[in-house]
């Protein structure tokens, strides 16, 4: 069973209608088959295959991108672009995400986060709903006490010669 986490809460995933993987996306096929999910794998996307997803880019209902690793910043690029291209629908981020990442997420352009089970014990409620950057040592509260780069070098009184 997967967790969604969106702005709104933390919820059952909801998306009933399966997913077409965009290798196997064609321009006509998913026509009148109701909401259409499409799925784009982490790795290389063909030319070809991510021309077919814009070209039925306002008859899909979800776009679900799969982050391969937890560097994985094409996943946020191709969130960036689908939503330059106008594409309004839900967009879903899942596999290797964590919770730190929720906010650059949401600026990608996504607007859930899809979880396991597994992940969801790793990462409970309480990470996704904090201020990623209230507890960091390089936040913004650090760097208005102890000076920008403190935080980071384990200076707690501040960067020498300040």
């Amino acid at each position: 069973m997967s967790i969604l986490i969106t702005d709104h809460g933390i919820r059952a995933d909801d998306w009933q209608n399966g997913y077409v993987p965009l290798v196997a996306l064609s321009a006509g096929a998913e026509t009148g088959l109701g909401p259409v999910g499409v799925d784009i794998a982490a790795g290389p996307v063909p030319p070809a295959a991510w021309q077919r997803l814009l070209a039925v880019l306002r008859r899909v209902a979800l776009i679900r991108i799969r982050l391969g690793n937890f560097a994985d910043i094409e996943a946020f690029r191709r969130a960036r672009r689908l939503r330059a291209r106008g594409y309004a629908g839900r967009m879903r981020a899942h596999g290797a995400v964590l919770a730190r990442d929720y906010p650059l997420a949401r600026r990608a352009g996504f607007t859930e986060i899809e979880l396991t089970a597994r992940q969801a014990c790793r990462q409970p409620p309480e990470h996704w709903l904090a201020d990623p950057l209230a507890a960091l040592p390089y936040g913004p509260a650090s760097i208005a006490t102890h000076g920008a780069g403190a935080g980071r070098l384990g200076l707690a009184g501040g960067l020498p010669g300040r």
